[in-house]
């Protein structure tokens, strides 16, 4: 790598492998990296879900000049070392994480670089660097007590409740403490850092929202927006709450919707969906598993249904919609953070019968449908620009030298 005077030397701890780009954690740390690496000389350490990388995995990081090392993680292993959530404050999205062998690649790798800045991307990685004195940024990206609190209250899986409820007690304690710990902790959104501050008034906080990569989804013509056809859902389907929206809009608001227009079809669309996701497919409902270009689904599609309730954070299948001219319709707490003006940008709907009408109103009306599409763009390209939030991040991490008196 390229060395130069200016180049500082950057830590960057994920729990989830950057690539590929799938899933809104993965998406933004790749970017973050490729950015950071223009500027600095990065080290990576994350963890792998599964088996080790392989080399085609690591060359688009490696390709940057990152210093890449990888620590592999199981269900099972990380699994039994979140019992300790029974004896310690970690809260269990913590413990699963508190990997040995994490803690001595960061030990090492602190013991022989002097690095000017360390990054957790998400509190899971906090516990590696909490105690460290080298200045320390926090990309949390939301208040976890609100994601558990509102997780809880939204579900009526009683195992789910308990377990959410199990975290709430337990981040209740454990999230102000970490946050104490570090120069600047970002969030995705103004309600976030509002309910961080709210248990650690003390800490520095700073926006740090998600990007869209607006070259690789470009704009659509308005012949091509008056083409499309259907109704989508794009999400990770193995993850619970992704996987409980695909199915309330299939059993629940595609049939009414449909009712009214007999030729409409539904395409659900993201990686590892379970039994009850496959066997939603029918001759009129499309499932489609681990594909490679998710983009060609969302260019094929006149609306985009999001029946999101509960979490925290912003939704980066929302922001992904409105920047491919998917006419959204979502909820309150699926647009927090999208600075959406209602029945211009998107609708937002109180429940699901708004939902349906609303979906019905655009597959009514062409025309509108087709300048909601055209101002949810110009809300992306507008605010939600890679290069917007890089600049963000450069001024954060200044900030951050500045006050522990490093020079940039």
């Amino acid at each position: 790598m390229m060395q130069h005077t200016n180049r500082k030397n950057i830590l960057f701890l994920t729990a989830r492998f950057p690539y590929p780009l799938v899933g809104g954690d993965r998406i933004k740390s790749f970017h973050l990296l490729q950015h950071l690496s223009k500027h600095h000389n990065v080290t990576l350490i994350s963890c792998v879900h599964g088996e080790a990388p392989t080399p085609e995995r690591l060359k688009p990081l490696t390709d940057l000049g990152i210093i890449v090392h990888t620590v592999t993680v199981t269900p099972l292993k990380n699994g039994l070392r979140s019992i300790k959530t029974l004896w310690t404050d970690q809260p269990l999205e913590i413990a699963f994480y508190d990997d040995p062998a994490f803690h001595a690649i960061v030990r090492k790798e602190l013991a022989t670089t002097q690095f000017d800045l360390l990054i957790s991307f998400f509190m899971r990685t906090a516990e590696y660097i909490k105690n460290t004195k080298i200045p320390k940024l926090l990309i949390a990206e939301d208040c976890r007590v609100l994601y558990q609190s509102r997780s809880a209250s939204s579900t009526s899986n009683i195992l789910q409740k308990l377990i959410r409820s199990w975290e709430v007690m337990k981040l209740t304690s454990y999230e102000p403490k970490m946050l104490s710990k570090f120069d600047c902790v970002t969030c995705v959104t103004n309600t976030d850092i509002e309910a961080m501050r709210r248990t650690m008034p003390h800490a520095r906080y700073a926006l740090l929202t998600n990007g869209i990569d607006l070259e690789a989804m470009p704009a659509s013509t308005e012949e091509q927006l008056r083409n499309r056809k259907g109704i989508v859902f794009v999400g990770l389907l193995h993850v619970l709450a992704n996987a409980m929206m695909a199915i309330k809009i299939a059993k629940e608001l595609f049939p009414k919707i449909r009712a009214r227009f007999p030729s409409l079809e539904l395409t659900i669309v993201g990686s590892g969906p379970g039994k009850a996701i496959r066997d939603l497919a029918t001759d009129v409902i499309h499932v489609h598993a681990d594909v490679q270009d998710i983009e060609e689904y969302f260019y094929r599609s006149s609306i985009f249904l999001h029946p999101h309730k509960g979490a925290s954070g912003i939704q980066n299948k929302a922001l992904q919609a409105l920047a491919m001219g998917c006419a959204l319709i979502t909820t309150e707490s699926g647009s927090q953070g999208i600075p959406i003006v209602h029945g211009k940008h998107a609708f937002i709907a109180k429940n699901e019968d708004e939902m349906s009408d609303y979906a019905i109103e655009l597959l009514q009306d062409d025309n509108k449908r087709i300048a909601m599409a055209k101002e949810g763009r110009r809300l992306i390209e507008e605010h939600f620009s890679w290069s917007a939030i890089f600049t963000q991040l450069d001024v954060i991490m200044q900030d951050i030298w500045s006050q522990s008196g490093k020079q940039s």
